[in-house]
């Protein structure tokens, strides 16, 4: 079975990386529907760190990780 995150880095006022993860995205999400997501988190001023607000983006990227289940 197969599982994916998508992965938004941002920078926040003191420059230290703030990730946020969303579980099973959309697989048809365009780079652009993704930037424009994470430029209006930083807009509207959703989420903090502990070492500031977030106030850049940073990255994003598709992570998808296959598991395997034992029976034991």
């Amino acid at each position: 079975m197969n599982r994916s995150v998508l992965e938004m880095e941002f920078l926040d006022s003191a420059g230290k990386k703030f990730k946020i993860t969303i579980d099973e995205p959309r697989n048809d999400l365009t780079e652009q529907e993704v930037r424009d997501a994470m430029n209006e988190i930083v807009q509207k001023d959703v989420f903090y760190s502990s070492t500031g607000d977030l106030v850049a983006l940073s990255g994003a990227r598709y992570i998808t990780t296959t598991v395997e289940e034992l029976e034991i």
